[in-house]
């Protein structure tokens, strides 16, 4: 693997585990592989202007998976790899007693000076989201019900099961130099916003009046007796990239990447609070925990 002169290597790793990520009856065995390897990719396309290089895939399946439901696997990671001109270099394929477990590290090329930062928001920069808010923790509530061949439930399951990263959105923001911070949405909007305001040490104003809800997901939350905005704060999964903007560039990010919404600012008091019509209250999640603090 060669990297092109004058530019830096970037390198990220994450794993799915069966039972906790996902389940296999949700997913063909091909958009499983696509999955895996797509929700790496969005955390080289959380940095800027990054070109993908490659990948390397370890894998454990249970002695009992049958060779050509592994064989349509490793195909769904092909066709991810080869959208994304991404290489498969290797990695390793070993059995497990129970349960998937899968843990892809890809690697990919970037301009020093095209790379963004979670630090880096300031006080008056505009908080902007790219791609869907919610759809894909709805699409996890529509596959956990059973109710995923409904036709209007679609767009959720897709959300969830095939996600897709933002490498055009990134380029445009890393090679223009627009966001001041930046990284992916998957563990949810509040969550996203806690980590970039923690990072630069500001603070921030979420306007729910300003989120985007889908019709399918304002329809599925009425099912659910959940208001769709709760979904959109904290609901993960979703693979767009949050970003901060100084308002002087805000029209030209907003040319650039039509789908580009306006949710909020970065405060200079730290905290992170949610604006509605009904008044001001702070943001006490922090999207998917593994782990849970002593108490």
């Amino acid at each position: 693997m060669r990297i092109s002169p004058g530019k830096v290597l970037v390198a990220t790793a994450d794993a799915m585990i069966e039972g906790i990520h996902f389940e296999r009856k949700w997913f063909s065995w091909e958009h499983l592989g696509e999955k895996v390897l797509a929700v790496n990719l969005s955390d080289l396309a959380a940095m800027g202007d990054v070109k993908p290089l490659a990948a390397l895939v370890t894998a454990a399946f249970p002695g009992d998976t049958a060779v050509h439901n592994v064989d349509k696997f490793y195909k769904g990671l092909k066709s991810c790899a080869q959208r994304w001109k991404t290489g498969l270099l290797g990695g390793d394929t070993v059995g497990s007693k129970k349960g998937w477990f899968v843990s892809v590290t890809v690697f990919g090329e970037a301009r020093p000076q095209d790379l963004v930062k979670r630090q880096g928001a300031k006080p008056g920069d505009y908080l902007v989201a790219t791609g869907p808010l919610g759809l894909a923790a709805a699409g996890l509530e529509v596959l956990q019900s059973g109710k995923a061949k409904q036709r209007w439930t679609r767009p959720l399951v897709e959300s969830f099961s095939r996600p897709q990263p933002r490498f055009s959105d990134a380029r445009f923001l890393g090679r223009r130099h627009l966001a001041t911070s930046l990284m992916d949405n998957s563990d949810g909007l509040e969550a996203s916003v806690k980590i970039l305001t923690e990072a630069s040490g500001t603070g921030a104003e979420i306007h729910l009046a300003d989120l985007p809800i889908a019709a399918a997901l304002s329809r599925w939350a009425k099912t659910r007796g959940r208001p769709a905005w709760d979904y959109a704060l904290s609901g993960g999964e979703d693979y767009g990239l949050v970003f901060t903007v100084r308002p002087v560039h805000w029209e030209q990010v907003k040319r650039g990447l039509p789908g580009a919404v306006l949710v909020g600012r970065i405060t200079s008091k730290k905290g992170c609070w949610v604006l509605s019509p009904r008044g001001r209250r702070a943001l006490t999640g922090y999207g998917f925990a593994h782990f849970k603090k002593n108490s």
